[in-house]
């Protein structure tokens, strides 16, 4: 299945007229993502050949590469990761990922970002024990396979947890936000000092919804529910109003806002809210 990149985009109108004198309103569309060749699409030798035969889970893991969203299917059983005690020691990491050396004088210098994010995915779901460098993974907003990864279902060994920073973001407003919706994973979300105001939170809370079942897919639940963190701050288009919409994010716990309409120090205790002189 393929998903539509993510692209937070207001378009402006320029105005123009044709041999007629009709007048035109002109909108300038969005770069495609596919223009900004990712870092883990850095060329590399495509005969590249291994010295030695590896072994059948080598092959699997590469096959499954196109699959991240369905490792879950395969069973609560996962496989342990065993670091390699030397360097003439088969190491299932180095053999997908040709940049991890775990031996060399550099390897604290290791680009994760290297690697394909449908690979870490199937890694992260597959094996347990690995090293702390792939506990984390940092993507824009535009990857195209984001919204892949934003399918993988949680599960009693791992869940995806994402983490959004568009502080200061001219492109994040009330009218972009809805694009926000695709990312079920959405955790965290810094949209302090954008155009955000309270009719595009309320826009974001109405997203919150559920998939249609069918033969093969159960109802699942679309949209941030599982938002906990989210950072309004200097947003000057948000008002009191607000309230009354981040009640609609279940799991929402922390709010940080900061401007002269907002001055609240708590709702019915169930979230907390800064006020005006004691930012948090």
């Amino acid at each position: 299945m393929s998903f539509k990149p993510i692209v937070l985009w207001n378009p402006k109108a320029t105005l123009a007229s044709d041999d007629a004198c009709t007048t035109i309103l002109q909108y300038k569309l969005p770069p495609a993502p596919s223009t900004i060749r990712p870092p883990y699409q850095s060329p590399h030798d495509p005969e590249l050949k291994l010295r030695y035969v590896p072994p059948l889970s080598y092959f699997c893991i590469k096959s499954l590469v196109e699959y991240p969203d369905e490792i879950h299917t395969i069973g609560p059983t996962r496989l342990c990761y065993h670091a390699p005690w030397s360097r003439d020691q088969f190491d299932i990491l180095s053999a997908l990922i040709p940049t991890y050396r775990p031996f060399s004088d550099d390897d604290e210098e290791f680009d994760i970002g290297l690697v394909d994010p449908r690979l870490w995915a199937v890694l992260v779901q597959v094996y347990e024990g690995l090293p702390v460098v792939f506990r984390r993974y940092a993507l824009p907003l535009s990857d195209a396979h984001l919204p892949l990864l934003q399918t993988i279902p949680s599960t009693e060994h791992f869940s995806l947890v994402t983490v959004l920073s568009l502080s200061r973001c001219p492109m994040l407003t009330d009218d972009t936000i809805l694009s926000l919706r695709h990312l079920h994973t959405l955790t965290a979300l810094d949209a302090s000092a954008t155009g955000l105001g309270t009719w595009g939170i309320q826009r974001l809370a109405k997203s919150l919804g559920w998939s249609e079942a069918d033969d093969v897919h159960q109802s699942e639940r679309r949209g941030p529910w599982g938002l906990r963190i989210l950072y309004l701050r200097n947003c000057m288009n948000i008002d009191t109003n607000v309230l009354v919409w981040l009640l609609r994010f279940p799991l929402l716990s922390v709010v940080g806002m900061y401007t002269s309409e907002v001055q609240f120090v708590n709702l019915g205790g169930a979230l907390a809210f800064p006020s005006k002189r004691a930012e948090t």
